[in-house]
């Protein structure tokens, strides 16, 4: 749903609760503040990885997010890519106008964004096929 710094999936926050303690730490102090930093628990990482080496279908998934993400790993990075593939996807905006226009209604938080990141964020998002090309479209 649309929420003040994104898209909000209420079904994370019973993910995050689940792998507190054992994949993560942090989440269970704090609720859903935006500033919240999550932390690795210990041996996480390498049971992650050893999980990954025997299932490539979801190695390639994380591949295919960490490439989307590449250069957009800040909070404000990330509330851009995903406002903007909320506004393509959700609100069907597919030119540069529209998105722009779509972003800026969704609350004055987002006219933190220049014309320019929202344009290179919608191009990454095309560019990684997570949304249709406009061109390919028209």
């Amino acid at each position: 749903v649309q929420a003040p710094y994104g898209p909000y999936a209420e079904n994370l926050r019973h993910v995050l609760r689940d792998i507190e303690g054992h994949l993560v730490s942090g989440y269970a102090h704090g609720g859903d503040a935006p500033n919240k930093q999550l932390a690795i628990v210990p041996g996480a990482a390498a049971e992650a990885e050893k999980f990954l080496t025997e299932h490539d279908e979801t190695q390639a998934r994380l591949e295919r997010v960490a490439r989307l993400v590449d250069g957009f790993e800040t909070a404000f990075g990330l509330e851009l890519l995903s406002t903007v593939h909320w506004v393509m996807t959700e609100r069907h905006a597919v030119d540069e106008d529209a998105i722009e226009r779509e972003t800026y209604a969704w609350s004055s938080r987002k006219r933190q964004f220049s014309r320019g990141q929202i344009a290179l964020a919608a191009e990454r998002l095309r560019r990684e096929a997570w949304v249709a090309d406009a061109h390919a479209v028209a």
